[in-house]
């Protein structure tokens, strides 16, 4: 509470006023050098379960399958869909790479003090986007990069299901597997 206080009009001055009785002496002024945005309103704990509850809703509710379904349709051809699943793959690669460094970050968040494993470089960087965030930014790009995997590995099930079949049918019957691909989504 008295952080969200501190932030309102009149806050900080009430802060300081607080402070100075228990012999702690705050200057006045501002204190932060980054832009304000509405993540600068919120404490780190509330950035936090933000990037949590967005972390699930990602998860449970984010529309992969539909959506590679919808994105895979333009490329159905035998020849274009095994250019197009190496693509995914390497897509997927990348994609893992990212967020594997993302999960390495030990930026302290709250009253946690984890040792840092990453090279200090990067770590530095990654605690100042975490910093600016208040925990927000990296919890929220890893859940939104669970939703990119979670396309990319639906758009690969496609690409080997099709790829598997593609040899076997005509092209009216590929044009009948987009039709039923249509149907299932609605």
């Amino acid at each position: 509470g008295v952080l969200r206080r501190a932030k309102s009009k009149n806050g900080g001055r009430s802060l300081r006023e607080k402070l100075d009785k228990i012999g702690l002496n705050l200057p006045a002024g501002r204190r932060k050098a980054a832009n304000v945005t509405l993540l600068t309103s919120l404490v780190e704990g509330e950035a936090v379960h933000l990037a949590r509850d967005f972390g699930y809703v990602c998860e449970t509710e984010f529309p992969s399958k539909a959506v590679a379904e919808y994105l895979t349709r333009p490329h159905m051809g035998r020849n274009e869909m095994a250019n197009r699943k190496n693509m995914l793959l390497a897509a997927k690669q990348i994609c893992k790479e990212f967020t594997d460094l993302l999960t390495q970050d030990r930026t302290p968040l709250g009253n946690t003090r984890p040792s840092p494993i990453l090279d200090p470089g990067i770590q530095g960087c990654l605690t100042h986007f975490s910093l600016i965030t208040h925990g927000f930014g990296s919890a929220a790009i890893c859940a939104a990069m669970t939703s990119v995997q979670n396309y990319l590995n639906e758009a690969l099930k496609i690409a080997d299901k099709t790829y598997m079949n593609a040899g076997d049918q005509s092209p009216a019957e590929t044009n009948k597997t987009i039709d039923k691909m249509d149907k299932h989504r609605k």
